[in-house]
C-alpha cells in the first residue's frame, strides 16, 4: 500500500477521532492507576484527565493530516515540571497514550492483509507521539530550571532580608539589583490581596529594567515581604502605591546598604502594625513614631492600656466603645468638641458629657496635657493590639 494510502487510511475512513473520549478515558485511568516509581509524585486527576485529552486530541488530529501547533504538549511539560513529576513518568504517560492509539487502530485495520500499511501507520503513530513527548520533555526541563532558579532567588532575598546571607555584593548581582540606588522594604499583612504594583517589576526573578523602580518580593510566614530598589527615595515609594492601595502595608526608611535589610525589615513590620485599625494603605515607618513606639513593646503597651483605661473596661462593651470613640474624635479633632460631636452624629453637650464621664472613671481629665496624653497613648496601645504582623 502507498504512503497515500496509508494516510488516507488514518485521516479517512479510520479517523480516529471519533474515540477520543475512549482514549482519553483508558490513558487517564491508566495514568492514574500505574503502581508510582515516586511514590509522592502523582497528579490528582482534576489535572491529568483535561492534559489527556488534549493531548490526544492534538495528536489524532495529526494523525488525520491536520496542523498541529504542540501547545497541549507545551502545558503538559510546565504543568508537570511544576507539579514536580519526574520525567520517566512523563515520558510513560506518552507511551501509554501511543499503545492505547496503536491498538485502536490496529483494530481497525486487523481486514487488512498488507502488513506494510500496518507498519506504515505503526510509524505514524509512534513519530507523532515522540514528537508531542520530545517537545513536553524540553518544555518540562526548561520549566524546572526556570522553577530552580526562581527558588534560588526567593530563598536568597529571603535570606538577605533575615541577615542569614553574608556576600551581599553576589546576593545583590544574583538578585537584579542595581548598584548605587536607594532601597526600601515594605511588609504586606497576611489576609490582604497582593496585587503587584503598578509599573513595577513584579516577581523575584523579573530583570530589572533602566530607570524603573526594581522590585522583588516573596511570602515569609504569611507576610509578603518586598524589596524596592529605585533612584530616589520617592521613587521607591512611589513603586509601593499599587500594591498599598488595596492592602496593608509598611515600609522602612530607605537606605542604601543591603546589610541594613534585616533592619528595615523589623521597621516595616513596625510600620505596617502602626496602621489604624481596619485600613488599608501605605505606612511609613516614622509616619507614626507613638504607634511605632507601641507597637515595638506590645506587653508594655497593653500595661499602659490597662493601667489607663481599667475603669472603662469593666463596663458594658457598648458603653466602653462610645467612650473610647468619643475621645478618639476629641484628639482626632485636634480638641474640638464642635468637630468631634459632628464626626460622630451627636451633641456637642453630648461629647462634653462623655468626656467627663471619662475623667471620672480613668482619673484623668481630657484638659489634662499629661493626662491627655496618656489617655491618648492608652487608647492607641488599645487598638493596636492584635494588629497584623
Amino acid at each position: 500500500m502507498s504512503d497515500i494510502a496509508v494516510s488516507g487510511a488514518v485521516s479517512g475512513r479510520h479517523d480516529l477521532r471519533d474515540a477520543l473520549d475512549l482514549l482519553s478515558e483508558q490513558v487517564a485511568d491508566e495514568i492514574l492507576h500505574a503502581e508510582p516509581v515516586h511514590p509522592d509524585s502523582h497528579l490528582p486527576a482534576a489535572l491529568v484527565q483535561p492534559l489527556v485529552r488534549a493531548n490526544l486530541a492534538e495528536i489524532l488530529a495529526a494523525l488525520a493530516g491536520e496542523p498541529s501547533s504542540l501547545e497541549p504538549a507545551r502545558e503538559t511539560g510546565r504543568v508537570t515540571a511544576a507539579e514536580g513529576m519526574p520525567l520517566d513518568q512523563l515520558q510513560h504517560a506518552y507511551r501509554l497514550a501511543g499503545l492505547r492509539i496503536w491498538e485502536e487502530l490496529a483494530r481497525r485495520l486487523r481486514s487488512r492483509t498488507d502488513t506494510t500499511a500496518l507498519l506504515r501507520a505503526s510509524s505514524r503513530v509512534w513519530f507523532a507521539i515522540d514528537r508531542s513527548s520530545n517537545v513536553a520533555v524540553r518544555t518540562h526541563l526548561e520549566s524546572s530550571a526556570g522553577l530552580s532558579e526562581n527558588m534560588a532567588r526567593t530563598e536568597l532575598l529571603r535570606g538577605v532580608l533575615t541577615g542569614a546571607v553574608h556576600d551581599l555584593e553576589t546576593a545583590r548581582r544574583a538578585l537584579g539589583l542595581p548598584a548605587d540606588v536607594m532601597l526600601v522594604v515594605a511588609v504586606t499583612a497576611p489576609g490582604m490581596p497582593a496585587v503587584p504594583a503598578a509599573g513595577t517589576t513584579p516577581a523575584p526573578d523579573g530583570a530589572a529594567e533602566p530607570d524603573r523602580p526594581t522590585v522583588r518580593w516573596l511570602t515569609h510566614e504569611g507576610a509578603r515581604l518586598t524589596l524596592v530598589a529605585a533612584s530616589t527615595s520617592e521613587d521607591t515609594y512611589s513603586a509601593l502605591t499599587g500594591l498599598a492601595a488595596h492592602t496593608r502595608t509598611g515600609a522602612s526608611r530607605p537606605f542604601t546598604r543591603l546589610a541594613d535589610a534585616p533592619a528595615a525589615l523589623v521597621e516595616a513590620r513596625t510600620a505596617v502594625r502602626s496602621l489604624p485599625l481596619g485600613r488599608v494603605g501605605l505606612a511609613r515607618y516614622g509616619d507614626r513614631p507613638l504607634d511605632a513606639l507601641l507597637v515595638a513593646d506590645g506587653e508594655r503597651a497593653a500595661e499602659l492600656a490597662t493601667a489607663v483605661l481599667s475603669g472603662l473596661r469593666d463596663r458594658d462593651p457598648r458603653d466602653e466603645e462610645q467612650l473610647l470613640a468619643t475621645v478618639e474624635a476629641w484628639f482626632e479633632h485636634g480638641g474640638s468638641g464642635t468637630r468631634a460631636a459632628a464626626a460622630l452624629h451627636c451633641h456637642r453637650n453630648t461629647v462634653l458629657n462623655r468626656l467627663a464621664r471619662v475623667a471620672d472613671l480613668t482619673g484623668r481629665d481630657i484638659n489634662d496635657p499629661r493626662a491627655a496624653a496618656e489617655l491618648y497613648a492608652a487608647v492607641r496601645a488599645l487598638r493596636l493590639q492584635g494588629e497584623a504582623p
